[in-house]
């Protein structure tokens, strides 16, 4: 049933309307000129009729589709639809007719002549005085200029991303492609820092260690960088110690700040949890580079780390503020927002003077806001500076009770050696020579015997004669790759099926992490190799597999080759005889001096010669000295008689540590 032809159409100053009655003339002929001049197309449709017909449109209909009214009046909607219309939507509408009530949907429609558009339609029932359904009233807009912009978006959106995984996937493979020769050249000058070399040659070494060690540096932050970028970094949600994440972070600033004679030392809220939860590697990672940026620019004072337990932050959470204060050169506040700029540094000549890309604190901004938490700046020339972060963190589940005190934290000093072959027997399973001789030489000389073999399946064959305790399994090999060969491993029977194997690789990705994991390894070490990091998953690996058991400490070392070699550089080439000199003579006053007072039982006085002697033997890495001396320093505080016990070995490892000094190649 169609209506008559006319019937509907409007015109300003004349309509007609459905529904309007006598007398209402007025409200009609200003309402259709409402209605005329919208900028949307609208329509009404009768429910009473059959097929529920449209009886009203306006021009605006008219200009978005093409049809005149002749062609649409007394027709069903549908007349618009086409082959793409989404039938979703147009279900969607049945639906909410069927229901008498409104709905709003996008879907395209098909003009008069063809061409297709998108229509965003409005759909409402209007319901009479008496309640009863009279109308539905259509609204139309054209949005196919909004639809179009957003698929431009959308495409450029995917193409955008594409190239960050294209890019990520690139710096991952170039970082591994990279990783694997920078692992034999940085182990090598490891090894030849180690040996006989002359001032001038050790110099060269150094230099060149040092910027190797700095190439690596920039190529972890730009990877870092990338996959922040890409969405593609994975925070870590498991428990771990705060302590020793923070005392992890001191060790490793410690020889810089021994060579400057800065102080370095953290604080721990007692009332934060034992153990908390949240990614450890990652936490780290941004305290580190804060600590380290705050030992490169204090020359004198220190640099202290406070951990503090601000509020609950939610049921199993706790909000953990952590400040890193120096009393460094200080930054002024002009330059302060630059800092957090990737690649930028207050100062143009930052980088020539101190190194670095100007990366370090863009990444632990975009760490801290991943953790949820916030990085500020506080900070004045010739006043130090603190940089606080803020983040929650969980706590776990097997968390002890709050601590009863103040815990402070100091550096830890390296262990020496102990014999060769007395830690147990590795396989050490690579097939680059360079590569075979570093990890061979670092676990040799921490008492590891070392065996090599250079494929997967001589690794399987080797694993399944037994008589062996841990496999160094580099992941990329021929024959058989790391991961096949572990699979292979883990299938063999009995003992030699469970041997511990940690993995070896350059691939730095936590999904490498994973798939490591994944194929039955027990631990992961990236490369290049970091000689603590893979002596301390080798232990790890090794403790867990002997049943929890550590192994025992090795004997203390007399002089730290490092420390030694960042002072000899620090102060340039001809000082450090001089310099030794100074100190094995204050070293000897020193001594005389605490055999007095501890003599006489003035402990004060012990205590401070005490701290003294340990400060200045930290200062020329002779690390066993140092270690004695505070261990005399804690003892004055308990009693002459724990004093005297101190004392004893502390004026012949004085000696041996002067004679060791002495003997080092660094002073010629």
């Amino acid at each position: 049933m169609r209506d008559e032809p006319g019937a509907g159409r409007v015109t300003a100053g004349n309509a007609s309307l459905p529904g309007f009655g006598a007398g209402t003339e007025g409200a009609e002929t200003i309402l259709a000129a409402a209605i005329a001049a919208a900028p949307t197309g609208i329509v009404i449709s009768d429910p009473a009729r059959e097929d529920c017909p449209i009886v009203f449109l306006n021009p605006a209909f008219t200009a978005i589709t093409g049809y005149p009214p002749e062609e649409v009046l007394g027709r069903n909607c549908r007349f618009l639809q086409g082959p793409e219309t989404d039938r979703k939507a147009v279900e969607k509408v049945r639906r909410a007719i069927a229901a008498a009530r409104p709905v709003t949907v996008e879907m395209v429609n098909y003009r008069r002549d063809g061409s297709r558009f998108w229509n965003e339609l409005r759909i409402a029932p209007v319901f009479g005085a008496d309640g009863n359904l009279a109308y539905f009233i259509g609204i139309q807009h054209d949005v196919t200029a909004r639809r179009r912009a957003q698929e431009r978006e959308a495409r450029a959106r995917r193409a955008a991303e594409r190239a960050s995984r294209t890019k990520s996937d690139f710096l991952a493979t170039m970082s591994h492609e990279i990783r694997t020769p920078m692992n034999g050249m940085l182990g090598t000058l490891d090894l030849l820092a180690a040996t006989e070399l002359t001032e001038e040659q050790r110099a060269y070494a150094e230099t060149a260690r040092r910027c190797g060690r700095d190439l690596l540096a920039i190529i972890n932050d730009i990877l870092d960088i990338s996959r922040i970028e890409a969405g593609m970094l994975r925070l870590d949600d498991s428990p771990f110690s705060l302590a020793e994440t923070l005392r992890a972070v001191l060790d490793l600033a410690a020889p810089a700040a021994s060579a400057k004679g800065i102080a370095l030392s953290a604080t721990i809220d007692p009332g934060l949890p034992s153990l908390l939860r949240g990614d450890a590697q990652r936490l780290r990672q941004v305290l580190t580079n804060l600590v380290d940026n705050a030992v490169k620019f204090t020359a004198v004072g220190g640099v202290t780390v406070t951990a503090e337990r601000l509020e609950s932050a939610g049921k199993d959470a706790v909000m953990v503020r952590l400040a890193v204060c120096d009393t460094g050169i200080g930054i002024p506040a002009e330059l302060q927002a630059k800092l957090f700029r990737r690649w930028t540094q207050a100062d143009a000549t930052i980088g020539r003077r101190f190194g670095g890309s100007g990366l370090g604190l863009t990444i632990c901004r975009r760490l801290v806001r991943l953790m949820g938490g916030k990085i500020a700046l506080e900070s004045a020339p010739g006043r130090g500076s603190t940089f606080t972060v803020t983040l929650p963190l969980g706590i776990a589940a097997e968390a002890l009770p709050c601590a009863p005190g103040p815990a402070p934290l100091v550096p830890r000093i390296a262990p020496q050696e102990p014999q060769p072959g007395s830690r147990g027997r590795i396989l050490l399973a690579e097939d680059s020579r360079a590569n075979q001789i570093v990890a061979a030489a670092v676990l040799r000389r921490a008492g590891y015997a070392v065996e090599i073999v250079e494929d997967g399946e001589a690794a399987v064959a080797r694993a399944a004669a037994g008589g062996v305790d841990l496999v160094l399994m580099d992941v990329q090999m021929p024959k058989r790759t790391g991961l096949e060969a572990t699979a292979a491993i883990r299938r063999l029977p009995g003992e030699a099926g469970r041997v511990p194997i940690v993995a070896m690789t350059a691939a730095a990705g936590p999904e490498d992490r994973e798939a490591c994991l994944a194929a039955g390894m027990d631990a992961y070490v990236a490369k290049p190799l970091d000689a603590k990091a893979l002596l301390a998953a080798v232990a790890g690996a090794l403790s867990r597999a002997r049943g929890g058991t550590p192994p025992s400490a090795p004997p203390q070392s007399l002089v730290d080759p490092s420390v030694l070699a960042e002072m000899a550089e620090a102060v340039g080439p001809g000082r450090m005889p001089h310099l030794l000199s100074v100190f094995a003579e204050e070293t000897e006053g020193r001594l005389g001096k605490l055999e007095r007072a501890i003599a006489a039982g003035d402990l004060r006085a012990a205590a401070h010669l005490a701290h003294a002697l340990r400060s200045a033997a930290g200062t020329f890495g002779a690390t066993a000295l140092t270690e004695a001396a505070r261990r005399l320093e804690a003892a004055c505080g308990e009693g002459r008689e724990e004093a005297a016990r101190a004392w004893a070995p502390v004026p012949g490892l004085a000696s041996a540590s002067l004679a060791a000094l002495r003997g080092h190649t660094a002073f010629g």
